[in-house]
């Protein structure tokens, strides 16, 4: 855990304060089991104290990890309720039974708090609520000691007193300890696996699809337009004098374009389209479902609204479209890019900032028209 935490990406947090937490638990458990062979200021007060503080850090550690705010102020309360009833109860009014139920009531508080954090925001990974149900057995066994060391005097023999219920609370507590730091590892390596995933799918610049994703986006759309039927529509958008720009007013301006473009084009495309950034100051967007009135329609006001400036920052530009449309069973992906492609060609042709379609016809679907209308 301590090697994942050194090599995470910056963006995965928490797993440092996880790797921090196993360790002191493993201290705390080594104090506690030399109980009467070392001081009790270091086996009882430092024992608990570590206890507490491991499973502060598992909490801190998740709270980061899914993007809440830490608790260090509850913690540290925590830690100090707990050393401060150790010693009251160690060496002002001895009592092994109160020192027992006051850890055991500030360690159901934390795993309380722990199992809401991993359940809530863990939900769709497996991993997590995993960990997240052992912390929730263990806050029910938590509670089950507390609630049967009132006024039985089970507590009275302490850490390693001999009923049923301290056992199974030892070890349940040992249990989890091993599996939650196991959990923890998978919980981290799996969020691993979902961003580099997702990083090899997505452009790093403007969050669209890469032409990687945009490919594996064409073969399901294609799969499903051709159980259905219908037409598959492809629009190639490439912006006007692109190099220009960057010459003028620098690379990073022209970053700035194009991540502007992307917002702007997927705000005005309908939730069925794929965009991707296909290359440089390239775009294409996936329909399936389209027609030639509503594609036109569609082509003419991203055009129109994307001359318009919306922002004073960058220089005025301008985009040209040019449209392909097929039945889905011919709708390879090298045919829509060759037929839009020829189709973008004609409008830069003519003079730019303009939209052309394909030789080839759609039929009427009406079907793209209505999402459009929905945005």
């Amino acid at each position: 855990m301590f090697s994942l935490g050194r090599n995470f990406p910056s963006n995965i947090r928490g797993v440092g304060n996880w790797a921090i937490g196993a360790l002191i638990v493993s201290v705390a458990a080594i104090l506690l089991a030399l109980r009467g062979s070392i001081p009790d200021w270091l086996s009882v007060i430092g024992g608990n104290f570590c206890m507490i503080g491991s499973m502060g850090l598992w909490l801190i550690g998740s709270q980061r990890f899914f993007g809440c705010s830490p608790s260090w102020r509850f913690v540290i309360l925590m830690l100090a309720i707990d050393v401060i009833g150790l010693c009251w109860m160690t060496w002002i009014h001895p009592s092994v039974a109160g020192r027992a139920l006051c850890t055991n009531m500030i360690l159901a508080l934390i795993y309380g708090r722990q199992t809401f954090v991993i359940l809530r925001y863990g939900r769709h990974d497996d991993s997590a609520m995993f960990v997240g149900t052992m912390f929730l057995i263990q806050t029910v066994i938590t509670v089950l000691r507390i609630v049967t060391s009132f006024g039985s005097g089970s507590l009275k023999g302490g850490l390693l007193s001999g009923d049923l219920v301290q056992a199974i609370y030892l070890g349940a507590g040992a249990f989890m300890s091993l599996t939650s730091t196991v959990g923890f590892t998978l919980v981290a390596m799996n969020r691993l696996r979902v961003q580099l995933e997702h990083q090899s799918l997505v452009d790093p610049l403007t969050g669209l699809l890469n032409r990687r994703a945009f490919l594996g986006a064409h073969l399901k759309a294609r799969e499903t337009m051709m159980r259905a039927g219908g037409h598959l529509s492809l629009l190639l958008i490439d912006l006007d004098h692109f190099k220009t720009v960057n010459d003028s007013h620098g690379h990073m301006k022209g970053d700035e374009i194009l991540v502007d473009f992307s917002k702007r084009a997927v705000a005005m495309l309908p939730r069925n389209a794929h965009l991707a950034r296909w290359g440089g100051e390239e775009f294409a967007a996936l329909m399936p479902g389209s027609s030639r009135e509503a594609l036109l329609e569609l082509a003419e006001a991203l055009r129109s609204q994307i001359a318009v400036n919306k922002n004073p920052s960058l220089p005025t530009y301008t985009c040209s479209i040019g449209i392909a449309c097929m039945d889905s069973r011919d709708a390879t992906i090298e045919r829509l890019v060759k037929d839009a492609d020829e189709a973008l060609y004609r409008a830069k042709r003519n003079g730019r900032d303009c939209v052309e379609f394909t030789k080839g016809a759609c039929q009427i679907d009406s079907s793209l028209a209505e999402a459009f209308a929905n945005k």
